[in-house]
Parts: C-alpha cells; sequence; structure tokens
C-alpha cells in the first residue's frame, strides 16, 4: 500500500486527463462524452421472453446449491456503475442485480451512478479517503494508473481456474495490466465497419478485405442518387474530428497499415509514426476525403454523434464503430432494420481492432469479496449475457454465450471476427497528448491548413519530442 499512497497525487491530475476523454472502452472503445455513449447504447431487441424465462429457470436451479451468497449472512455491495442511468443498460443491469437479490434475499445490492469519463478520477479521489465501493466500473484506459494505486482484489483467485477458463482469452488478456487482472469482463464492443447491405447487394459489391479493396467500394458508393449532377449518397461516415473519437478510430488505421504510435524496446518508448507505414496510413485516411471524395463534406466537424447523423439519415453507407451502435442506428431510423451488416477492418498488412471491454474490479477493501465475485459470475453467466447483448448490441466475453447463433448473424459477423484482432491496451502515461498530436495533423490536411507533407513533418516532430521527454 506504501506505493499506492506515493502516486496518488500525480495520478490525481493523470486521472482528470483521462476522464476527460470519455468512454468506456473500450477506453479503448468506444469514444465520445458519456452522453454520446448514452445515445450509442440504446438497442431495443424483441422475442427475448423465452430466453429470459430459461434465464430464471436455470438461475432457481443454481440457487439451490450453496455458495458464498447464501452462506454470507446480511451482505450490502455498493457497485460504482457507468451505465445505470444510461438507457436500456442502465435498466438492465438493475433488473439483473434484482433477480440476483431475488436468489439471495440476503444480498443487498446499491448502485452508485459514475459515468465512464469521471470514473478514473473519483476513484481516486474515494481512494485516497478510503472510501471505496465494493466494486467499481474500470474504463480502460485508466488500467495503467489503476494497477499503481494497488487496490484491486485478487479477481483470478475469487473467479477461479474452471471459470477463467470460459472467456475469450484475447478479453482476457485485455483486463490485465502486467500480467494482473484489473477487472472482470462484462461485455465487449469490438470495432469493426458498420454497412448497409442493400447497398452493398444493389450494387454488386463485395466485402472488402484490403484498403485497397475498400476504396473501390467507396468509389461505388458514392453516388448522384437524383439526377441532379450533385453527390447525396457518399461511401464512409469518417469521424474526422480532432479528438477522441477521431483519434482512437485513426489509429486503427495506422495500426493495420503495421505502424504501432507507441510501444516499449528495450526499456524505453519508441514510435513508428516516422515509418514508411505510418505515412501511408495517413495517407490514405486523409486522401479518402482529399482526393477521393467519398467521405461527405468538412469532416473535421464530424464527430461521432454527426457520422450517426449521417448513416442513419441514409447519406453514408459504412460507419466504423461498435455493436454498441446498432441500437442507435435502428432506434433513430427503424427503416433500417434487416438493412445492416458488419465486416472486419479491412487490413493493410493486417486486420486490428479494439476489444472494447468494460467490466467490474472488486476493490482490496472489500469485506465480501466472494459475493462479489459470485455476483459478477451471475450477470456474466450464459442465459444472462445473451440476453444483456441482444438488448444492448454489447456482445458478451465467454465463449458459451458468444457462441450463440444470434452472434454469428450478418449483423454482427463483423465484430466477432473483430475479436481475434484486438490490439492491446496502451499503457503509455502521456497516451492521450500523443493522440492529439496525431488528431492535429490529420486535421490539418482535411482542412486544409496545411499540406500533408508539412503536417505529417510537424507530427513527426511533435511525437518524437513527447516520447523523448518521457524516456
Amino acid at each position: 500500500m506504501k506505493k499506492m499512497f506515493r502516486t496518488l497525487a500525480a495520478l490525481t491530475l493523470a486521472a482528470s486527463l483521462v476522464g476527460c476523454g470519455g468512454g468506456s472502452g473500450g477506453g479503448q472503445a468506444a469514444a465520445g462524452s458519456s452522453a454520446a455513449q448514452g445515445q450509442e447504447n440504446a438497442r431495443e431487441s424483441a422475442g427475448d421472453q423465452a430466453d429470459t424465462q430459461k434465464s430464471a429457470a436455470d438461475q432457481a436451479d443454481a440457487a439451490d446449491q450453496p455458495n458464498a451468497a447464501d452462506q454470507a449472512g446480511e451482505v450490502t455491495l455498493t457497485i460504482a456503475s457507468a451505465m445505470v442511468t444510461e438507457k436500456p443498460e442502465g435498466d438492465l443491469e438493475q433488473e439483473l442485480a434484482d433477480k440476483y437479490m431475488e436468489l439471495h434475499p440476503n444480498v443487498k445490492i446499491e448502485f452508485i451512478s459514475m459515468p465512464a469519463a469521471e470514473v478514473s478520477k473519483r476513484i481516486v479521489t474515494m481512494a485516497t479517503g478510503d472510501n471505496l465501493p465494493d466494486m467499481f466500473f474500470v474504463p480502460n484506459d485508466f488500467m495503467p494508473q489503476l494497477y499503481d494505486l494497488e487496490i484491486v482484489a485478487d479477481l483470478e483467485g475469487l473467479l477461479g481456474e474452471e471459470w477463467l477458463s470460459g472467456y475469450n482469452p484475447n478479453l482476457l488478456k485485455d483486463a490485465k495490466i502486467n500480467g494482473k487482472m484489473m477487472s472482470i469482463p462484462w461485455y465487449a464492443s469490438p470495432y469493426a465497419v458498420i454497412y448497409r447491405t442493400d447497398w452493398f447487394e444493389e450494387l454488386g459489391l463485395e466485402i472488402p478485405e484490403t484498403w485497397d479493396e475498400f476504396l473501390e467500394v467507396s468509389k461505388a458508393l458514392t453516388r448522384d442518387t437524383d439526377g441532379d449532377g450533385q453527390v447525396d449518397q457518399w461511401a464512409f461516415s469518417m469521424v474526422g474530428s480532432r479528438n477522441n473519437s477521431g483519434e482512437q478510430r485513426f489509429v486503427l488505421f495506422s495500426k493495420s497499415f503495421g505502424a504501432d504510435e507507441i510501444y516499449e524496446k528495450e526499456g524505453k518508448w519508441a514510435t513508428d509514426i516516422g515509418t514508411e507505414q505510418f505515412k501511408a496510413g495517413l495517407k490514405y485516411f486523409t486522401d479518402l476525403y482529399t482526393e477521393h471524395g467519398v467521405v461527405p463534406p468538412g469532416p473535421t466537424e464530424v464527430d461521432y454523434s454527426a457520422s450517426m447523423e449521417l448513416f442513419t439519415s441514409e447519406q453514408t453507407g459504412m460507419i466504423l464503430s461498435g455493436p454498441h451502435s446498432l441500437g442507435f442506428i435502428t432506434t433513430t431510423n427503424p427503416g433500417l432494420e434487416g438493412k445492416l451488416g458488419s465486416f472486419v477492418i479491412p487490413r493493410g498488412e493486417a486486420h486490428v481492432s479494439i476489444s472494447g471491454i468494460g467490466g467490474y474490479a472488486i476493490s482490496e477493501s472489500c469485506e465480501n469479496k466472494d459475493v462479489a465475485a459470485d455476483y459478477m459470475k451471475f450477470i456474466t453467466s450464459k442465459e444472462n449475457a445473451i440476453y444483456f447483448g441482444q438488448k444492448t448490441g454489447r456482445m458478451p466475453t465467454r465463449t458459451e454465450a458468444s457462441d450463440d447463433p444470434y452472434f454469428s448473424s450478418v449483423l454482427f459477423k463483423g465484430f466477432l471476427e473483430a475479436l481475434d484482432y484486438a490490439v492491446d491496451p496502451e499503457t503509455f502515461a502521456q497516451y492521450p497528448a500523443l493522440l492529439d498530436t496525431i488528431g492535429e495533423a490529420y486535421s490539418n490536411v482535411l482542412s486544409g491548413v496545411a499540406t500533408f507533407d508539412e503536417a505529417y513533418g510537424t507530427l513527426v516532430e511533435k511525437s518524437a519530442a513527447l516520447i523523448d521527454a518521457e524516456n
């Protein structure tokens, strides 16, 4: 615990910066403010009553077997949730908690609302005051700092080897920092390309595997549909804004070209920003607008919300996002139901994605760790995970649930495949600042403020200086 107190002051400042990044998961995942996340998360599915009944029956059978919750006496679990006030996630989380409490009347679950963008700052503050909740949501970009705080219980020991073996191994890897498990993954929101299946069928287009094929598809999708001589339908909802939403999406382009923006080499930080691979990725990304015109005008003004508006208003046919966006799309435009699919992000050298995991840590100070672990097993169990995924678009983290036919449909095909290409989370302390230098570069090119060579040269210089300062 000595280490925790040595780092708290520095982490308070760092956490406030991380909080401004917004989103969870996929910290790595989904970008934008908590309000934007709330919009992303609205998914209403029908026909789940049978699953609900089956889940209740299975849980009732399980309740007949003694477990930690049944033997613990009167227990209150406090849980800092990042989604309890969102729709529909919040209602579903409360529903699951109510079911657990019904099965275990001696357990009381109390939620503390804590927006994802504020979790890191608040948890640092609560750790300082020694008043942590029993469990708390863990944004992925908070994990490196959380590791330094030393406030997370031994999650692997609490869950057990048998239970851990049921997780998708890539997702379990993303829940760890330096080999220590920082959170229990509840759901995944990997990034893939959502596309209009009906437009692809109309034009006889194949799913693109490479970025060259993506460009050819994009040219076909960009067209004048009303015959007035002006383009009114574009291929791609590019998020070209200089913020976390745009920057996190862009680095998936550059990574797919074989360039890692930051990594450790021989005990020091290094970057591929000065390589031909990164340069090619940046050029391809900006050329989509400046040379090929396959994205709508004014991309630097398009944040996540605007990109979704372009897609839901049927001005674009593809968008890069997570499965949690599917519900918002069909809720906003019900006419798109049955007309959507997903495919894995095309490759330059390799396919890439992010896992976009979201989950909970159990505090070391929790007095009923076994009960907290039992609750996490309950909400991530097969029936509950499928039910939650169908209602929200967030995918299960355990293979027994993700193997359900619902998640192998054309709608989820790309997202399911993307889980195999999830990159490791970044641990560079100045990562937000590095992302901002990258955002400045593509923004200046897209807006015409600088030529490509000028913007790229400035990026190389600034990123090198930033990394040298950390080394």
